[in-house]
């Protein structure tokens, strides 16, 4: 059975985008639930994507797979993927991958409330992208979009 990961990359962008409305329009007291639902439905768009890839390479999804195991699958098929060599890439810098990445691990933790320890290394350095006002998550969204549209463009040449 073929999962129509496309079609639920589609449904995910889309949510992506009303929940960035939602939280723009918010009262304070509902603007960190928008944006923590409006990051969990952009992870989903990214990880659906990667069973989109995994599907172009006539491989069986069942559920959303990470990163590591998209590429891992595809090694053990015995083919290489530039586009999840791409996205590796893109996880690995300073980018707005792994700025979304970080933001939603970020969220997805509960709330240490101790005192600042001013020997720890900052998580974000004062270039590092942040996602935590609605234009900034906007920027993501779309870079998020054209990811997926250079993914399918990719997957069509072959």
């Amino acid at each position: 059975m073929t999962n129509n990961w496309q079609g639920y990359t589609n449904k995910m962008l889309f949510h992506s985008r009303l929940l960035l409305e939602a939280w723009e329009g918010a009262d304070d007291i509902a603007k960190p639930a928008f944006r923590e639902a409006c990051l969990n439905a952009m992870i989903q768009a990214y990880h659906s994507l990667l069973a989109e890839i995994m599907t172009n390479h006539r491989l069986p999804v069942q559920q959303l797979p990470s990163l590591d195991e998209a590429i891992n699958s595809i090694h053990q098929k015995g083919e290489v993927s530039s586009e999840l060599k791409y996205v590796e890439r893109l996880e690995q810098q300073d980018s707005w991958l792994a700025a979304l990445l970080k933001s939603h691990e970020e969220c997805s933790m509960p709330i240490e409330r101790k005192g600042i320890n001013h020997n720890e290394i900052p998580l974000f350095n004062e270039s590092s992208i942040r996602y935590d006002l609605p234009g900034n998550l906007l920027s993501a969204l779309e870079s998020l979009k054209e990811l997926v549209t250079y993914s399918r463009n990719f997957s069509l040449e072959w």
